[in-house]
């Protein structure tokens, strides 16, 4: 029977094959690289004879040059401890045969290009009264235990730090407010300049000022000085920083860019090297990943993001995070969250909403609640009735359930609603919803079903929404646990990644 199955099998393959003309299908990739551009390893020059002068790279280029090659050179690499070669393009793929047959080429690697790191929410502080700072913002010290070692006086003095990210805003009070000898951001370097976008020809220079923020926010993270206006200090505050840019003011990053800032770091002697950029490539074998596995082995720490495409499921590994002996760093949910409450004119305790910030209403308003019936599965799904009065200066209370939030919103803004406050439909904790452009934002089951009560008995109770002072953080239902966007591992090669996890 087995045999007779086997049989059948191979039939089915071999009509199959019959079927496909296998040399009819495309071999195109997909992959975000430089068409044409290499990154080459080369052997270090003693391995072409002890007495040879030649070096590494002139003995490469006159091996391509008399085996006919065309071929440009982009970038130099060296730095014999750690990585040895070039990034090229050559014009052809028999230019290419020709580069793998020169004696000693190592490895031969595409170029890819890595997206701009794009933070998954951002909110720019409009100055120390502004209603979205926390009480607290070290939730993240206590987590980690920085608390703890800022409170036995460590504070990273004496260590350099690698920011290798879109730059750093050195200006930044927070950030030493210059650049250089002297200041908390003392090195670093600008790789690219503004109009380099991952494909282009970068235009370096020494000033390494970020442009996109990104950059700055890592900076800020590691090691900003302790702001009493905001309430904010960073891990390592008396750590020196460097900021090398590998971002232009748009678009991504090609390998060969992110290599010669690794080496560059490496060589400028920094303790820590941070990257918190990567693309899905998922080998330990990536270019970038190698370069960075050797540096973290020469006894540097590297930390790399282990990126966030937790959506894509497992088997997503980012390079240059892959890297054998590189800290590939995951995200958790913070323990404390960040709401904002709702003042009641009859004295009643405060009722919190999910909303980082506090909803742009003036005054105090009168509640409508769409329906009285607070078990009601369908709520504001349909048209409000012809009888509904003009909502507009009123908050609309209306109860979760069975279609779209934005669906809702819509059908109370026909009638000039324009502030809503959506109660849940089951007791849980406080969630974030898409209310596309309404403002709005979810309360808890129990704090709706008492402003529709006094809706009910027509208490004329009014709420506000206080624009300073109106923050308070809880505890967080998911703290702790893994980001819901945070990259899974493990390598294509069966390397387990991320190797951490911190508060993301």
């Amino acid at each position: 029977m087995r045999t007779s199955t086997t049989l059948l099998a191979l039939g089915f393959l071999s009509a199959a094959s019959a079927a496909v003309d296998l040399s009819s299908v495309k071999r195109v990739s997909s992959a975000n690289v430089v068409p044409g551009a290499y990154i080459v390893e080369l052997d270090k020059p003693n391995a072409l004879g002890r007495r040879s002068v030649v070096t590494a790279h002139s003995a490469l280029y006159r091996s391509l040059n008399e085996r006919g090659a065309s071929w440009d050179l982009r970038r130099e690499y060296d730095a014999d401890d750690v990585f040895t070669g070039v990034s090229l393009e050559v014009k052809s793929d028999e230019d290419l045969v020709a580069l793998a047959q020169v004696p000693h080429v190592k490895s031969i690697k595409p170029v890819f290009i890595h997206p701009r790191p794009k933070p998954v929410t951002f909110y720019r502080p409009t100055g120390k009264n502004d209603p979205k700072l926390p009480p607290d913002t070290f939730s993240t010290h206590v987590m980690t235990g920085v608390d703890k070692l800022h409170a036995e006086g460590y504070t990273g003095k004496g260590i350099k730090v690698a920011v290798i990210d879109t730059g750093i805003d050195y200006l930044h009070p927070t950030l030493g407010g210059g650049y250089g000898a002297g200041f908390k951001v003392s090195h670093g370097y600008d790789f690219v300049g503004d109009d380099y976008n991952g494909a282009n020809t970068p235009v370096p220079d020494k000033d390494p000022m970020d442009c996109g923020g990104h950059g700055t926010h890592v900076a800020g993270i590691i090691g900003a000085n302790l702001d009493t206006t905001y309430n904010f200090t960073g891990a390592a505050p008396g750590a020196l920083l460097g900021g090398y840019r590998v971002f232009g003011c748009e678009g991504g990053v090609s390998d060969e860019v992110l290599i010669a800032a690794l080496l560059r770091a490496y060589k400028d002697g920094n303790d820590i090297l941070s990257l918190s950029l990567g693309g899905p490539q998922g080998w330990t074998s990536a270019a970038t990943a190698v370069v960075a596995s050797r540096i973290a082995a020469k006894g540097r720490i590297v930390s790399i993001a282990a990126g966030n495409e937790g959506a894509f499921g497992s088997w997503y590994a980012s390079s240059p995070g892959s890297g054998v002996d590189v800290i590939s760093v995951a995200s958790v949910q913070n323990t404390r969250t960040i709401v904002q409450t709702i003042t009641l004119s009859n004295g009643h305790e405060p009722i919190i909403y999910n909303s980082f910030l506090p909803l742009k209403v003036d005054g105090s308003l009168p509640i409508y609640a769409t329906s009285t019936d607070t078990d009601i599965a369908d709520d504001a799904c349909n048209p409000l009735p012809d009888t509904t009065p003009d909502l507009s200066g009123s908050v609309v209370i209306i109860r979760r359930g069975s279609c779209a939030f934005t669906q809702k919103l819509a059908n109370v803004a026909a009638k000039g609603g324009k502030v809503a406050l959506i109660y849940d439909n089951t007791d849980q904790a406080l969630s974030g919803i898409d209310v596309g452009n309404f403002a709005a934002a979810l309360i808890s089951q129990a704090d709706g079903k008492y402003l529709v009560g006094e809706f009910v008995a027509k208490s004329g109770v009014k709420v506000s929404f206080p624009q300073t002072g109106g923050s308070e953080d809880i505890p967080s239902p998911d703290g702790g646990l893994m980001s819901s966007f945070s990259t899974f591992g493990p390598t294509n090669d069966m390397f387990f990644k991320p190797s951490a996890a911190a508060p993301g």
